[in-house]
């Protein structure tokens, strides 16, 4: 009787502090989620929290859309990025997300952040353009950093209310198991649903023009050496007929 009394308190014990996790909630297509405190999480939506980010210059404006929750799905590490890249469209002309998640009480306070850029220009040509609330859009070439590959994305950002869908096409510093993970299905980061990525490696690799071999016209000496004889002969004949 006592072992079933202790059991009952564990589970107990283990159920409250299941439910007692606590994230920061905030999505920044409502309010800004600068000031934003922690509050309890659902019951069905307790396992960790989560920070998600886009930093845009698109249109030759500077955007940025955070989105911080709680989660259903458990987080293998303390801190862990799920996923993060930045795609070029043109010069100064970039999108950036990234998304991580925690584990613990207001874990998710900071921004998730985007990897290094490539200022080094490589071989790859990608189609790249971008359009809003559009199902494609005007596509140019950019010559894409070293390590970059080509993306073709498409992106709908909710708050469950309001939503809105980018088409993004253009050079990417995304890896392949990134690749692999966002192309499977509709992946969800906060209110981001990836609903296509697709990547190409080596759409167009520009290779360098070989420099032209110089040739040089070596004169026929042969020809030259074989008129000497013929020269002195007729020279001998002339003498002999006067």
């Amino acid at each position: 009787m006592k072992r079933i009394l202790i059991a009952g308190i564990i589970a107990v014990l283990t159920i409250v502090t299941v439910e007692s996790l606590n994230c920061t909630q905030c999505n920044s297509l409502n309010n800004t989620c600068n000031s934003s405190t922690a509050s309890q999480c659902s019951n069905d939506t307790n396992s960790s929290c989560t920070s998600s980010m886009v930093n845009s210059t698109l249109g030759g404006n500077i955007t940025l859309y955070e989105d911080k929750s709680c989660s259903a799905e458990e987080c293998s590490e303390e801190e862990k990025v799920i996923a993060a890249f930045t795609v070029h469209v043109s010069d100064g002309m970039y999108f950036q997300f990234a998304s991580q998640c925690c584990r613990g009480d207001d874990c998710n306070t900071k921004n998730a952040s985007a990897p290094s850029l490539e200022d080094e220009l490589g071989n790859t040509v990608c189609p790249a353009c971008y359009g809003s609330n559009e199902t494609s859009c005007s596509v140019k070439q950019r010559k894409c950093y070293k390590e970059e590959r080509c993306v073709d994305i498409v992106a709908n950002f909710s708050n469950g209310i309001n939503s809105k869908t980018l088409v993004l096409k253009g050079c990417s510093n995304v890896n392949g198991s990134t690749c692999q993970f966002l192309s499977a299905s509709n992946h969800e980061f906060g209110g981001i649903t990836f609903q296509k990525f697709d990547c190409v490696d080596n759409f167009t690799t520009l290779t360098p023009t070989p420099p032209k071999s110089t040739q040089t016209t070596t004169p026929n000496m042969g020809s030259k050496i074989s008129l000497t004889p013929l020269l002195l002969a007729s020279l001998l004949l002339f003498k002999l007929l006067l």
